[in-house]
């Protein structure tokens, strides 16, 4: 009996071991910080894991059975980052990420190469890894007596809402030095650069700028001015038919190579929250471009761009429920000598519509993937966010689309007469649904419907056929 009791007793034993090991997991603190350093510097470590799926259908918008009608794949993206916090004054930040310089998507299956044997695909690596941020940045109030500080190296840097400059998805190399003579309003400087050239001494492109935001009780307002100085362009094409600089070839062109640009952006912003308490906000945007680009030859044309945008949120107090309301226009160009089209510096992440302005050729530049925000292009937006349980979130919006200047998208298609330029873009609608698995994990399905207008019609006048596209991902951050 004895023996039997023993065994008995080693077999609890070892079962509450099991136990203890598999409820293990559930005894990690919600929150941890990792601290890995001499001294009193704290050390963070942090990242995200995404992998995302893919389906389109007739993206470059013309006809549904031709010109690479779908897409299907699968893509992953890894970022980690560190954050080095020194002292309550100076801070550094590296973060590394995968892809290459002009993607972080890494598609499943692209490289080949590792596998041996008679089936040889498969079993590779994937990817590099790259620097999207590394940078220091310094606040105290030495010097002035007030706060003020710097910001040195690779980060990511938007300027108001985006619809000029936004720059988030990779970063660039600048300097930012800032003060605050009072709590509510900062005051900065700015240096960016884009390429540092090799051959001369003036063959660098570099902004310059200063930027003012006060951020009052309930509203905020801000300014800014920025000088793009790119001297000695390289793979940039004038196009001659509607006087636009394009980096991708077009029909009729003259190389900008040895041209130089000079443009001035100019940036007004307002927000008011929570409008005498009943829950609606408003906020807009006005931008100003002048300046020239100096060609080698012939005229030197004048840019006159200019973008606006104005939009209104309304949330609900008794349910979950945000409305939104927007509007938002940017300049195209007509037959004039001059540049009147919105000049735009942006990343490749959407920036409205996930059709049109993120998958599809825009008014402004004819190929897909476009992604030139509000230039030649305007909206109207409105739908909402409802938050149909804690978990789940529910997004829907409907666009109407048109040109500012009348444009054929698809003049250089097929063969027969050239579609007449139109300014009407179309229709799409919006939708997105994210879940919130557990903390730092969510699940989402996102898709887009594109009804094209008159401005994409086909040689003889035949309309293109609808576009749209259902993505799908997985994404950790920790």
């Amino acid at each position: 009996m004895k023996k039997y009791a023993s065994i008995l007793a080693v077999l609890v034993l070892l079962l509450g071991l099991a136990a203890l090991s598999y409820a293990a997991p559930a005894e990690i603190p919600s929150d941890t910080t990792a601290v890995i350093a001499k001294g009193k510097t704290q050390i963070t470590l942090g990242g995200e894991l995404r992998f995302r799926g893919m389906y389109g259908k007739n993206l470059n918008v013309k006809e549904d059975d031709t010109y690479e009608d779908s897409k299907s794949y699968y893509d992953y993206r890894v970022i980690l980052n560190m954050e080095a916090k020194v002292s309550p004054n100076t801070t550094g930040y590296v973060e590394l990420q995968s892809g290459t310089y002009d993607t972080d998507n890494v598609n499943w299956g692209s490289q080949a190469g590792g596998a041996r044997g008679n089936y040889a695909f498969g079993n590779t690596k994937e990817s590099n890894v790259t620097i999207r941020q590394a940078w220091i940045q310094y606040q105290g109030s030495g010097l002035l007596g007030v706060p003020a500080g710097f910001k040195v190296g690779r980060q990511l840097i938007k300027l108001g809402y985006g619809l000029f400059f936004d720059h988030t998805y990779f970063g660039d190399d600048a300097i930012l030095v800032f003060v605050q003579p009072m709590k509510e309003l900062t005051i900065a400087a700015h240096t960016i650069k884009f390429r540092e050239g090799s051959e001369t001494l003036n063959d660098d492109s570099t902004a310059y700028g200063i930027l003012a935001a006060y951020a009052g009780k309930g509203f905020g307002l801000s300014a800014d001015v920025t000088y793009v100085d790119d001297q000695n362009l390289r793979g940039y094409y004038l196009n001659l038919d509607n006087n636009f600089i394009s980096s991708k070839k077009p029909q009729n062109f003259e190389d900008l190579t040895n041209s130089s640009i000079h443009l001035w952006n100019f940036g007004l912003r307002g927000n008011v929250d929570d409008i005498a308490g009943t829950g609606l906000n408003f906020r807009a945007d006005v931008e100003f471009q002048t300046g020239k680009l100096d060609r080698t030859t012939g005229h030197d044309p004048k840019f006159k761009g200019w973008a606006a945008l104005a939009g209104l949120d309304y949330k609900f107090k008794t349910i979950p429920l945000t409305l939104t309301a927007e509007y938002a226009i940017g300049s195209g160009n007509d037959d004039s000598e001059d540049i009147k089209a919105f000049i735009t510096a942006l990343g490749q992440e959407q920036h409205y519509t996930f059709i049109y302005e993120y998958l599809a050729p825009s008014a402004c530049n004819f190929g897909a993937n476009s992604r030139t925000g509000l230039c030649n292009t305007q909206y109207v937006k409105f739908g909402g966010a409802y938050d149909i349980t804690k978990d789940l979130k529910a997004e829907l919006y409907g666009y109407w689309l048109r040109a500012v200047e009348d444009v054929a998208i698809n003049k250089n298609v097929g063969t027969g007469t050239a579609p007449s330029p139109d300014k009407d873009l179309g229709w799409e609608v919006d939708a997105k649904v994210t879940y919130q698995i557990d903390k730092g994990l969510k699940y989402w399905v996102e898709g887009g419907y594109f009804w094209p207008g008159d401005a994409y019609k086909l040689a003889g006048g035949k309309d293109a056929d609808d576009a749209w596209a259902v993505r799908h991902g997985i994404q950790l951050n920790f």
